[in-house]
């Protein structure tokens, strides 16, 4: 979420701050009056509000029901260790009574300074060189970041195989009941190639994650959380799901984020990744912390492994959903999309490579 676009959106539900919640926060934090507060145009995980007071420009952001309050309280010891070491995150706001976030009903609010400038634009090498440095220089602060470490919920490298072909089991019944028999086809054909990659990425990841290093890896650096003041990269917000972990799963976010092909007219149009965009962008991240030649060697086995966490987690919900109501013919066609189009860049990854690993370690 960059904080640097504000713009004019219809307002909805969702993008409403009730006065009950105005009114609680502005008692919560020493800002002054607040003068106006909009949503951010970026932010699918969080809801977040560019907030105008009489004391300044801020960003507010309401976490989901699922940050706990390990999880906040983390998330503000990274952001001010960082600050000290001068990386660009943005300075929190504290309340009154000198804590890092607030409060109310059951919802934390996190407050950071506001920082002007422009978002990341992907046509200026420069900015792509600096997305490079910034990812390489939070990974070396972070490495000597202190415990407790937070670790957060989520699909474990090494047992996504057995759980991925299981609940590809699962959702199969349930599409055969709206799908023609040539859309059920298409999806299966698709399941038994996505199958066949739980089963490998999940054996070969169990040779190679034990010799990964693990750090506190940033979770969603990408394009939104970057802001510029011309060539210089100036602020990088979005810590919301920082976490302890592999190393190279932070590294495959943020290449995809970064490289992948965005040309309309190509093929590998949103399926494939752009190598001399990825060699750039490793090469930058290398000129501020070295990267050892294994974990370059993993990052192509990574990218599918993140793709096959979507498809399962695309599964998992259908399956959730329809335990509670029965899905409909429009919820079975979008998951076979899903499944079709994943099947597709996981089939271009693995294809390339060897290629992104010669890119990558040239």
């Amino acid at each position: 979420m960059s904080e640097s676009r504000p713009a004019a959106l219809t307002p909805t539900p969702q993008a409403v701050l009730s006065g009950a919640v105005v009114e609680a926060l502005h008692k919560a934090y020493d800002t002054g009056d607040w003068l106006d507060w909009r949503r951010t145009p970026q932010g699918s995980t969080n809801i977040s509000f560019f907030v105008t007071a009489s004391s300044g420009r801020y960003v507010l952001r309401c976490s989901t029901a699922r940050k706990s309050l390990d999880a906040i309280r983390f998330e503000v010891r990274l952001i001010e260790y960082l600050r000290a070491r001068d990386y660009p995150a943005p300075a929190i706001i504290r309340t009154r009574r000198g804590e890092g976030f607030a409060e109310h009903n059951g919802t934390f609010y996190l407050m950071t300074a506001y920082i002007p400038g422009s978002p990341y634009d992907p046509e200026r090498a420069s900015h792509l060189r600096a997305a490079g440095h910034g990812l390489g220089l939070y990974h070396r602060c972070v490495r000597d970041f202190p415990g407790p470490y937070y670790h957060r919920p989520s699909p474990v490298l090494t047992g996504l195989g057995p759980t991925g072909v299981s609940s590809l089991a699962d959702v199969s019944p349930l599409t055969s009941r709206f799908l023609s028999a040539d859309e059920q086809k298409r999806l299966e054909h698709a399941f038994a190639y996505i199958s066949s990659q739980f089963t490998g990425v999940h054996r070969e990841m169990a040779e190679l994650s034990p010799g990964l290093s693990e750090l506190i890896i940033h979770g969603s650096f990408g394009r939104s959380a970057l802001i510029f003041d011309g060539e210089r990269l100036i602020g990088i917000v979005d810590y919301d799901r920082a976490t302890h972990g592999i190393c190279g799963m932070d590294l495959a976010y943020t290449i995809k984020a970064f490289c992948r092909v965005h040309d309309q007219d190509s093929e590998e149009y949103r399926v494939g990744l752009d190598s001399g965009r990825c060699r750039e962008f490793v090469l930058a991240y290398q000129e501020v912390e070295p990267l050892a030649r294994e974990e370059i060697q993993a990052l192509p086995l990574i990218f599918r492994q993140q793709r096959l966490v979507k498809v399962l987690q695309k599964c998992n919900n259908l399956l959730t959903k329809d335990a509670i109501v029965r899905q409909e013919a429009k919820d079975m066609r979008k998951l076979a999309l899903m499944a079709e189009r994943e099947a597709i860049r996981l089939r271009w990854l693995e294809v390339h490579s060897d290629d992104l690993r010669a890119a990558l370690l040239d």
